[in-house]
């Protein structure tokens, strides 16, 4: 059974998905989502880094296919990658989620006959949009729940449902008995990228930031990252010198990561130049003081 994840940080570069191996990817789109903002939130695992998050007002979340020759709109926007099971339990191993919890849900969801973002989503539904009562749910089910990221279900468009993973805040991760990392650190709401260097202003958080950024790279907005930096110009010098050495080298790796040709990749994305200037990186790399005014 194969399984759509939507990536909202590191997940949405070749730099960042390198990390976990290659991919056998048969899709890969730029999602839309709606009614959320992206930050960054979480203590990552991997090092003294500030990893990103979602803020939800209310659940649950939906999206749209984003047309990489349309101009971005004022949504938050992260990449939809379609894999096999298998390959869905590595990237959860890698968000602190269990691979043998998420194929024990597998299990339920075959015995019900949905896929599992549509059995997530199902769960989603019963617990009345409630993300309390659902990671309960979930807990309960797969006998185990992740102080670092939880997956929740999209539903993209009407028919099609995908999964992302997001860090539980003071709502908590289901469990009486498993404290998130946000509750541990006092992390009760989303920080922006000039926020983020002020708490952590190290190599780490420097070059997760630029895992995040180079999305930018494939025509996904990094809009909103991007428009804080006009108030930490260091940082924003920093960020351009490190960018633009790994453009080039961007592409390489999201080919190898996901088994992409050239051709097919063209077909998700479109044009390399085009990519850059919807993205929001083109202007940023260019110099300009606020990369955005229509993204706020």
């Amino acid at each position: 059974m194969d399984v759509t994840i939507i990536g909202h940080g590191s997940l949405m570069s070749g730099t960042g998905l390198a990390f976990s191996g290659v991919l056998h990817v048969m899709e890969a789109r730029i999602i839309a989502l709606e009614n959320c903002r992206r930050g960054f939130a979480k203590l990552s695992k991997y090092g003294d880094r500030f990893a990103t998050d979602l803020e939800v007002p209310q659940f649950p979340l939906h999206g749209r296919v984003a047309d990489p020759a349309a101009a971005a709109q004022n949504t938050v926007e992260g990449l939809a990658l379609t894999v096999r099971f298998e390959e869905a339990c590595r990237l959860a191993k890698r968000e602190g989620y269990a691979p043998e919890a998420l194929q024990q849900l597998m299990e339920i969801a075959r015995g019900e006959a949905l896929s599992f973002a549509e059995f997530l989503w199902q769960l989603m539904l019963d617990a009345e949009h409630d993300v309390v009562y659902y990671r309960r749910q979930l807990c309960t089910l797969a006998g185990f729940t992740s102080p670092h990221y939880i997956p929740h279900p999209v539903q993209i468009e009407t028919a099609e449902y995908a999964l992302l993973f997001l860090a539980p805040g003071t709502e908590g991760t289901g469990s009486v008995d498993v404290a998130s990392v946000r509750q541990q650190t006092g992390i009760h709401s989303i920080m922006d990228t000039a926020e983020t260097w002020r708490r952590k202003p190290n190599e780490d958080q420097l070059s997760y930031f630029v895992s995040c950024l180079l999305a930018g790279v494939h025509g996904i907005s990094v809009h909103e990252l991007l428009a804080p930096l006009v108030t930490e110009p260091t940082l924003a010098q920093q960020l351009r010198s490190r960018l633009a050495s790994h453009l080039e080298e961007e592409v390489t790796r999201f080919l190898t990561t996901t088994g992409f040709t050239p051709p097919r990749y063209h077909q998700a994305f479109g044009d390399a130049a085009a990519a850059r200037t919807r993205s929001g990186l083109a202007e940023f790399l260019a110099g300009e003081s606020s990369p955005v005014s229509s993204h706020k």
